[in-house]
């Protein structure tokens, strides 16, 4: 019995992804680098020091490159459009909320990003009195795919993980959803689903109304 949604953030809730990729292509830019957006697609779903380390490695034979800088300076771009103007939301994300609301499941966020960034985010949109718990890949060891940032948002919500139901755009975000016990639903973004995301999930949706439409059939 699915109790709590869920959710993860970037690509989800707010249109952001595209903005990580469009950050990191600049920053690489910077350091004489011309990457392409399917190189930025690597790190989708990461946390901030999972991504550092992934380009360390990518680029370990590129003197030009240090992964550290590399990610700080997409932070940096990222960081001055959210604080300005804000992130543009996904359709559909006021009203899954309020059915969810409505039908009193309890409503949790698990992102990999910043704990200073979920907030800037929700709060710009006014959407923070609607999750009832918070987690953030700050507060976690390992970051997705692993299950941690999703074990952490079911422990505060004080719901077990096998009635969780987690929502992501993202391949590492459904493989640690799986990983957590708990069910998910694909709402692609920047990339579409494997065929080992396609055994995992529920179904793969086009956006978040077909959420509410496969709860109402619960």
């Amino acid at each position: 019995m699915i109790k709590a949604v869920i959710f993860d953030m970037d690509g989800l809730l707010f249109d952001t992804e595209l903005l990580y990729s469009e950050g990191l292509i600049y920053s690489a830019s910077k350091c004489g680098i011309d990457m392409s957006i399917e190189e930025t697609y690597h790190v989708i779903g990461k946390t901030t020091e999972d991504a550092c380390e992934f380009y360390a490695e990518y680029y370990k034979d590129n003197p030009k490159i240090d992964g550290r800088i590399l990610v700080d300076e997409q932070i940096k771009y990222v960081e001055n459009i959210l604080k300005t103007v804000g992130p543009k939301k996904k359709p559909f994300v006021d009203e899954v909320l309020q059915f969810l609301k409505d039908n009193d499941y309890k409503i949790g966020l698990a992102s990999s990003g910043r704990i200073s960034d979920i907030y800037n985010n929700l709060e710009k949109h006014g959407l923070k009195h609607f999750f009832d718990a918070i987690a953030s890949g700050e507060e976690v060891e390992l970051g997705k795919p692993n299950p941690d940032v999703f074990l952490l948002a079911a422990k505060k919500l004080n719901i077990e993980p096998k009635n969780c139901l987690v929502l992501e755009d993202s391949l590492n975000g459904v493989i640690g959803a799986n990983r957590a016990g708990m069910k998910s639903i694909m709402i692609p973004d920047l990339i579409e689903p494997n065929e080992i995301v396609l055994s995992m999930v529920e179904f793969v949706g086009q956006n978040l109304a077909d959420v509410i439409l496969f709860l109402k059939k619960k």
